[in-house]
């Protein structure tokens, strides 16, 4: 009787074709806060339409995000929308409700363009409507949650053994500070101090050079009760030039919106890819 002959293969340990996340790679870790264009709000990503869906949801596996957007929440006594502080791939439908987007969609693609063998977890908290002369003040709830979310992620990082560097704060806000004269005014100066409250507390994970600080202007073509964005986004732009790490995208100036007080998805996904283009301008 003829045995039948026996193959034994050579054991191999192969590496994971396109596996991005490599654990002992430090990571980026990227804030992104603010307001209700940075939350993403009435504007169904449904409307651009399946090939545009598709085109952005693939081609950006080396970013994360944990997201918290709280103003239905606040509003309407609804869920907040949430990723419950996990990290999840950057996806549509992390806005304002399920539904909606906002500038995560357009800065992930264009990270997974430009610089695709860098890890980066994104940790974004918003809210519609909320000031920074108010809820973003030490004892205002968007910046408790903001604080608890980053503190979270740290956690996080440190549980799984990965390397993290927090990098920059990514911040679009100001059309409710913008209503107000006297809050207008005392913007600058807030914003210094909300900034070197995060340096402060974070100063073990940040660089040396402090965050790098990407705010992008409020809207000049919004409604009339933005009458003193002009202040606002001077103060924008003075902050931007105390750090040659600080970016003032200026597009948000400019970008259409889809009503009166919100971009539209063209104008998201734009954003969004400002801001990461400002991100890597510091590499």
């Amino acid at each position: 009787m003829k045995l039948k002959k026996l193959l034994f293969f050579p054991l191999f340990i192969i590496p994971l074709v396109g596996c991005k996340y490599n654990l002992n790679k430090e990571v980026k870790v990227i804030l992104m806060a603010g307001q209700s264009n940075m939350e993403g709000q009435d504007t169904d990503y449904h409307t651009l339409g399946d090939a545009t869906i598709k085109k952005y949801r693939e081609g950006h596996n080396n970013v994360k995000i944990s997201y918290r957007c709280t103003y239905e929440q606040r509003e309407k006594r609804g869920p907040a929308n949430t990723s419950n502080g996990e990290f999840v791939n950057v996806d549509f439908g992390q806005g304002s409700k399920k539904e909606f987007f906002g500038p995560e969609i357009g800065f992930a693609d264009y990270l997974g363009d430009h610089d695709p063998s860098t890890n980066y977890y994104i940790v974004k908290t918003a809210e519609g409507a909320s000031a920074l002369y108010k809820e973003w003040q030490p004892n205002g709830y968007c910046y408790k949650y903001f604080i608890e979310d980053i503190d979270h992620s740290i956690n996080y990082f440190n549980k799984k053994g990965i390397k993290f560097k927090i990098e920059a704060l990514v911040w679009m806000q100001g059309e409710e500070d913008a209503k107000h004269e006297d809050k207008s005014n005392e913007y600058k100066q807030s914003m210094l101090d909300f900034i070197a409250r995060l340096n402060l507390r974070y100063k073990n994970y940040i660089p040396d050079t402090g965050l790098a600080i990407i705010d992008g202007g409020i809207s000049r073509i919004a409604p009339a009760d933005w009458t003193y964005c002009n202040i606002v986004n001077q103060a924008k732009v003075e902050i931007a030039m105390t750090s040659k790490y600080n970016h003032y995208v200026a597009e948000g100036e400019y970008l259409p919106l889809g009503n009166p007080y919100h971009y539209n998805g063209d104008s998201y996904l734009k954003l969004g890819e400002k801001f990461a283009s400002s991100v890597l301008a510091n590499k």
